[in-house]
């Protein structure tokens, strides 16, 4: 049997860093950030160990959506710090 017929998606994904901001996470802290970045629109894959929950979860981007993804999770920390003051 052939693996022609499964489609194989030309994107090439990267970790959800710029600059300073580096974003390994704990899965609970991870399906907060996904559910944000899916509600703007932007395609997330989470990585990481479930088996092993002390190790961190990393959150792959598209490269065309790193800007994006890295002012929504900007955005959204600054709003906390807001609103905790």
């Amino acid at each position: 049997m052939s693996d022609s017929s499964i489609p194989t998606p030309d994107v090439n994904l990267v970790p959800l860093t710029d600059g300073g901001l580096e974003l390994e996470l704990s899965e609970m802290e991870c399906l907060s950030v996904k559910t944000l970045l899916e509600a703007n629109n932007i395609t997330v894959v989470v990585q990481g160990a479930s088996q092993m929950p002390n190790l961190p979860y990393e959150i792959l981007v598209p490269a065309d959506q790193l800007e994006d993804a890295v002012r929504v999770v900007r955005d959204a920390q600054q709003t906390g710090v807001e609103v905790s003051e």
